[in-house]
């Protein structure tokens, strides 16, 4: 006696290959334990910046040579912002100096900042809201000068 093959219903296939491909895309989608980026559904704005941001800031400059310094900025939420900093270059520091900052920030979370410091000098860096307005990303666009930081939230505003 010859047996017939068994016979899958077509639904069902689809519906199991369907799930499948759902199960292997998600699985790939995020590294084990990870959760999902934090994000702005509706954007960012001046608003998203609030609270105490430290990091370091590390680079070179055509004057100075090689530097680096901490900076705790304090955002308020309105596109101003104030920062406490200490400074540290091959010739010289430490330096310690205040800044009174304007900032932009466009519903995409990329502008602009201005700090205006305590020694005279004015520096500009484009900036980059990370991880739901938690870190800010910098790049000093000064001409002749490379610096870049991270800030990360360590108070909220």
């Amino acid at each position: 006696m010859t047996r017939a093959p068994a016979r899958t219903s077509r639904p069902r296939r689809v519906l199991t290959l369907t799930a499948t491909v759902a199960a292997v895309t998600l699985a790939g989608a995020l590294p084990a334990g990870a959760a999902p980026p934090a994000s702005h559904p509706q954007g960012c704005s001046v608003r998203t910046l609030q609270g105490d941001f430290g990091g370091n800031f590390s680079g070179t400059s055509a004057s100075a040579g090689p530097l680096a310094y901490q900076a705790l900025v304090t955002f308020h939420g309105n596109a101003t912002a104030t920062a406490r900093a200490t400074l540290m270059t091959e010739t010289s520091g430490p330096t310690s100096f205040t800044s009174t900052i304007t900032y932009t920030l466009k519903r995409d979370c990329t502008g602009t900042l201005t700090a205006q410091r305590s020694t005279g000098q004015t520096i500009h860096y484009a900036i980059t809201a990370l991880a739901g307005g938690t870190e800010v990303a910098l790049l000093q666009t000064d001409p002749g000068s490379v610096v870049t930081a991270q800030l990360k939230r360590v108070r909220r505003g």
